[in-house]
């Protein structure tokens, strides 16, 4: 693989997109003004089988790409859904020949928002069973940006056996929470203290609820969760950081950075790369990073 200063394969238009937050852990929230949607032009595009998988009455939306093996599911940031992918599944469907899978987390897009606490473990056992009834739950790639990379570590660790390989995208990670402390972020404005009244849920709308759901009691939960979360021992690993400064603080930047670093070290055979050109969203800033990545880690699992 290369160092990460992957070359862009066309003349990309750039469009301003829609301002929003999102949500890189349990519930943190960036705001979509740190990106520039970047969409390539491709031959043509694959056709997409668009479902609701429905798991202890809650409905989950679902796109799958028909292709060969491995699969390779799609982890949105949060706060966000599977629209995130919408430009980067077609092409990577068509490099890899692979089946590519996106879905929206429960109460996200068109996903229904269950009337139960968010729960990161229950959380992955509805995708495992949805994926199950999509026949899709073995043999996997799992990419996962943002808040999403901390799913899919969760996931990798509760189903080894069903996964072949990961690629974290600036991944939220347990040793950013380390370095600086539970009570630091659930009152930070990028993380958890959503920008919003809370008193009266009945005033909200179903993407608030659904934001608020994810905060639920702080990154306290989630922390007792993820300390036990190993990435499992012999699969190829690849870790994409962002170069560009996008919290709003130095010294949290550093953290961030820092901790990716040590956890790219900690894996053994992980690769590190950095996303020169990008804040922290590069699924849509330098997407053909991440496709480079996918298809290392499907030239190792082949």
């Amino acid at each position: 693989m290369s160092n990460g200063k992957a070359a862009e394969t066309a003349k990309i238009p750039k469009s301003e997109l829609f301002t929003a937050l999102i949500l890189f852990f349990s519930i943190w929230i960036l705001t979509f003004s740190l990106a520039v949607s970047v969409r390539g032009e491709t031959a043509a595009e694959p056709a997409v089988i668009d479902t609701m998988v429905t798991v202890d009455g809650v409905g989950f939306h679902f796109q799958v790409i028909e292709g060969g093996s491995p699969t390779i599911l799609l982890e949105s940031g949060g706060g966000m859904d599977l629209s995130e992918w919408k430009d980067m599944a077609p092409r990577l469907a068509l490099q890899t020949g692979a089946t590519v899978v996106s879905y929206s987390r429960a109460g996200f897009g068109k996903s229904e928002l269950p009337d139960v606490p968010c729960d990161m473990k229950v959380e992955a056992g509805w995708l495992w069973n949805a994926l199950g009834q999509l026949g899709l739950d073995s043999n996997l790639i799992l990419v996962g940006h943002s808040y999403g990379g901390w799913m899919i570590r969760l996931e990798a660790s509760t189903y080894p056996d069903d996964v072949a390989g990961l690629v974290f995208v600036d991944p939220f990670s347990a040793k950013l929470v380390d370095k600086l402390g539970v009570e630091y972020l659930d009152e930070h404005p990028m993380v958890g203290k959503l920008p919003f009244d809370t008193s009266d849920p009945s005033k909200l709308d179903k993407y608030q609820l659904a934001l608020m759901r994810m905060v639920g009691d702080g990154l306290g939960p989630k922390m007792k969760i993820m300390k036990d979360a190993d990435v499992p021992e012999g699969i190829p690993v690849v870790i994409i950081r962002s170069a560009l400064q996008w919290l709003p603080k130095v010294e949290e930047q550093k953290a961030w950075d820092d901790a990716l670093e040590e956890i790219a070290a900690s894996i053994d055979g992980a690769v590190l790369l950095v996303a020169e050109k990008s804040n922290h969203m590069i699924p849509w800033n330098q997407p053909d990073i991440i496709i480079e990545a996918v298809e290392y880690v499907i030239e190792k699992v082949r």
